[in-house]
């Protein structure tokens, strides 16, 4: 089981990186020199927008669709999910077009549409490849992303020849998606309820608040920045998160595959939580090093027009990085054996924290002290966690589908 774990850990990894590097670390660099900082820095801020938007509602339907899939099974119960996929893109398609309008002071129809498209793909993507989770099928997974990362090379053909930078995400997920509809038979349940509906709808709100409010902290840094110092500031703030969150990206498959095994476990002890806190440590000093030894030749490399001012940040950030990639690995087993309201709590109160910490340093210190009231709610965060874990004094056991 443990040659296993690690086995589809590292098929995850890979399956990650490879349309991430060719979207962090070659298409981005050249939209962000054609654009320039004003039009890259609302670039950024659409993309974070969607990202809000459309990863709670998806990724939600996933992972309440992975850990209550037994019950169904038992039950020999099919349905619910494309009801709950269906009011899922409805609430994210009014949003967004809201959104796009208030970032986008002076929207054309086009943008708003193609934004909009970017959003739902996204949603309806993030859900469907719960189909390679559930039987643990990573290297589908691994061929998904390879077909993603060529239709965002597709994707950078169509803005180079129409200028909508919108088809490179568009291509991409359009790719992925009928990749995944091929494999998958998700939307042959139809449109039924079941017994299980009103547990398996409570679980999904429960979660989607949970995972907004955390998503809101990972993305809303953009949307939050773009009216306090423009568009220009968060070029420069992406800039300097970029290497950051992209190795926060490559370590989050590990999670992704630790929550799949996790759903078909029936208890998870102290030792092997503190062996994984220990590992995460280590594996996260050593990125934090890595992260600001090769930031400065990176930068310079891929973004030099704001190279020099996100150097001023990178210590902050990458902290901030290290710390979130120990809490985003203890998540998956609060998630599977405590109560599900609990992710509600934390994310609430980390948001709460947030909020204060950033308001209360961004005025001492401007943006440096955005970035700091960002590692203080990430440290309190991980405090939080760890906290819960421990609250029933021994080693945790499976929840039931009743909350």
């Amino acid at each position: 089981m443990k040659k296993k774990i690690i086995y589809d850990s590292i098929l995850n990894i890979i399956a990650t990186s490879l349309p991430l590097i060719i979207l962090q670390l070659i298409i981005l660099p050249i939209i962000g020199t054609i654009l320039g900082d004003t039009k890259y820095g609302l670039m950024v801020t659409l993309v974070s927008l969607t990202t809000l938007l459309s990863h709670p509602l998806g990724n939600v339907l996933n992972n309440v669709r992975l850990l209550v899939n037994e019950d169904y099974q038992k039950n020999r119960l099919s349905g619910d999910f494309n009801i709950l996929l269906v009011n899922s893109i409805i609430i994210n398609s009014i949003l967004v077009i809201f959104g796009t309008i208030y970032y986008e002071a002076h929207s054309s129809f086009i943008n708003i549409v193609l934004i909009w498209g970017i959003s739902c793909l996204n949603l309806v993507r993030e859900y469907l490849i719960v189909s390679f989770r559930l039987t643990l099928n990573y290297k589908g997974i691994l061929v998904n992303n390879i077909i993603l990362g060529i239709g965002y090379l597709f994707g950078l053909l169509l803005f180079y020849i129409y200028e909508y930078w919108q088809f490179i995400y568009i291509v991409g997920a359009l790719f992925s998606l009928l990749y995944i509809i091929l494999k998958s038979n998700l939307l042959k349940e139809g449109f039924t309820t079941t017994i299980l509906f009103k547990k398996t709808s409570y679980k999904a709100v429960i979660l989607f608040l949970s995972t907004f409010m955390k998503t809101v902290l990972s993305y809303a840094d953009k949307l939050i920045l773009f009216p306090l110092l423009g568009p220009a500031a968060v070029s420069v703030y992406y800039t300097a998160t970029v290497l950051s969150k992209l190795i926060t990206r490559l370590i989050t498959p590990v999670t992704s595959v630790m929550l799949s095994y996790l759903a078909k476990m029936q208890g998870f002890k102290i030792k092997h939580f503190a062996l994984l806190i220990s590992v995460m440590t280590g594996i996260g000093i050593v990125s934090y090093f890595i992260i600001v030894v090769i930031s400065e030749p990176m930068l310079n490399l891929l973004y030099p027009q704001w190279a020099s001012e996100s150097m001023r940040l990178i210590y902050i950030t990458a902290a901030t990085t290290v710390v979130g990639l120990i809490s985003s690995v203890i998540n998956p087993i609060i998630l599977r054996f405590k109560n599900i309201n609990w992710q509600l709590g934390i994310s609430g109160a980390n948001l709460i924290i947030t909020v204060l910490a950033v308001f209360i340093f961004y005025n001492l210190y401007g943006l440096l002290g955005f970035c700091i009231g960002m590692l203080i709610s990430n440290i309190l965060k991980l405090i939080m966690m760890v906290l819960v874990f421990f609250l029933n004094n021994g080693d945790i056991k499976k929840r039931s589908l009743d909350i």
